[in-house]
């Protein structure tokens, strides 16, 4: 399992790391690259019309199935167990 986690600096906590544990418990080993990202503005505040354009962007995407992310039921009963597990 690979799994891509993009979040603040102040958001990675003893918490955050018991969660990893939790998604990768079944694995001996792990390995973890620690990358700073891109600013994606998401931090930002944003007004009105821009968070719409950006909902509306996103409602494109999935209609047009580009940058859209794809997991089954059976995959997301299993995620939501293990995190009810924790």
């Amino acid at each position: 399992m690979e799994s891509t986690f993009v979040l603040r600096r102040d958001e990675l906590t003893s918490e955050f790391i018991e969660i990893i544990k939790a998604l990768f418990k079944n694995q001996e080993e792990l390995q973890i690259t620690v990358t700073a990202s891109q600013d994606f503005g998401l931090n930002q505040p944003e007004d009105r019309e821009a968070y719409w354009a950006r909902l509306k962007n996103a409602a494109a995407n999935v209609e047009s199935r580009t940058q859209v992310v794809e997991i089954s039921e059976v995959e997301l009963d299993d995620l939501a167990n293990r995190f009810l597990q924790k």
